[in-house]
């Protein structure tokens, strides 16, 4: 039995406390007094992420790897690996025996987030140009070799009444993005599903005083969303209006192979992206390709945007496991699993747990 003292955070309270833990949380008490140095934190949940430390999910079996557990070493100990658009055979060969990663205890991958390929072609922002109509055929081959747990689609595209009714039926999370839909198209299909939106603002049609899209749709009506909090693809000032209006509002890395490394040039997925001062770029333009954000930069950024650490919890954690209706995670609570980490009173990050033992090098 191991167990670790400190100020104890989760989405809805804070208190001075010992945790008590093997794979599971055996046990927590409350304490008067705590560690000033060590805050402890539910394990990051990072819902969208196609990169890092140099690996990139489009490289297959041993980048997907490498790619989550430079992110676990940044305490993000639930990960789903997350596609491009592109054509069939690549997807298919880059998710090749990834189902052996799912199940393997050491490993933070839950499952798969799927970034296309049924978006529409004319917003594709960084997405290569391999968009394709819904195959049922598509996702039935790919679910017979790894779990996908998110989609993400256009719903204005021909023949989606059906495929988002087929999704859903397979339990997968059906995202809107990199999508043109008006505010009816979105707004009909929120009546009937609990659907999400994949990085909020980004690559979605808008609104003006006149004319709403699925940006007005989420806002007014969305239960959940992602949003990348890197400050580079979403102001301050919008993420607290999307906190305001989306429940289920919860930050997403979008992170890419270049995660990690020395500004420079870089290829991702085949696209060449230039990254300078946390930012990436399609080269020789202003286009956003992902981000090189980590989840614990995320949790320092929402706490500089005068988040309250239970706010920040709640974006980096909370919401999205209950978006995954995965109900052992997410929260510090007896019985859930051993999935923390602990930083410091500066923020550095000291130590990452996940299942009970500390993720190292």
């Amino acid at each position: 039995m191991n167990s670790i003292k400190g100020k104890i955070v989760n989405y809805n309270e804070s208190f001075n406390g010992e945790i008590i833990f093997n794979k599971k949380i055996e046990k927590i008490n409350k304490e008067e007094r705590g560690d000033d140095n060590a805050i402890i934190l539910p394990g990051y949940i990072d819902l969208h992420c196609h990169g890092g430390g140099g690996f990139d999910t489009m490289q297959g079996y041993n980048a997907i790897e490498k790619m989550s557990h430079f992110h676990l070493l940044n305490g993000t100990t639930t990960l789903l690996p997350t596609t491009l658009t592109s054509k069939f055979d690549y997807i298919q060969k880059a998710l090749l025996n990834v189902n052996k990663l799912i199940i393997d205890s050491t490993n933070n991958i839950e499952g798969i987030h799927l970034e296309g390929p049924f978006i529409n072609p004319n917003k594709l922002g960084a997405q290569p140009a391999f968009t394709q109509l819904p195959s049922n055929e598509f996702i039935e081959t790919i679910l017979n070799q790894v779990n996908i747990k998110v989609i993400t689609l256009a719903p204005e595209i021909q023949g989606m009444k059906e495929f988002i009714e087929f999704l859903i039926n397979k339990d997968i999370q059906v995202q809107f993005g990199h999508t043109l839909a008006d505010f009816e198209t979105s707004n009909k299909y929120l009546k009937k599903y609990s659907i999400g939106f994949t990085h909020l603002y980004n690559a979605m049609s808008s609104h003006t005083s006149r004319d709403s899209g699925v940006l007005t749709s989420a806002l007014l009506n969305g239960q959940f969303a992602e949003i990348i909090c890197d400050t580079k693809h979403v102001s301050e000032q919008a993420i607290k209006i999307a906190y305001k209006c989306i429940p289920g509002l919860y930050a997403v890395s979008d992170s890419i192979s270049a995660t990690g490394l020395s500004d420079g040039l870089y290829n991702f997925a085949g696209i060449d992206i230039e990254k300078k001062n946390n930012i990436a770029c399609l080269k020789d333009t202003n286009t956003l390709a992902g981000s090189v954000i980590t989840m614990h930069e995320t949790f320092k950024n929402l706490v500089n945007m005068n988040f309250s650490f239970e706010e920040a919890v709640k974006m980096t954690s909370y919401n999205a496991s209950k978006y995954l209706k995965l109900n052992n995670i997410g929260v510090l609570k007896e019985g859930n699993r051993s999935n923390f980490i602990v930083m410091d009173k500066n923020l550095n990050l000291l130590k990452v747990f996940l299942n009970g033992e500390i993720a190292s090098e």
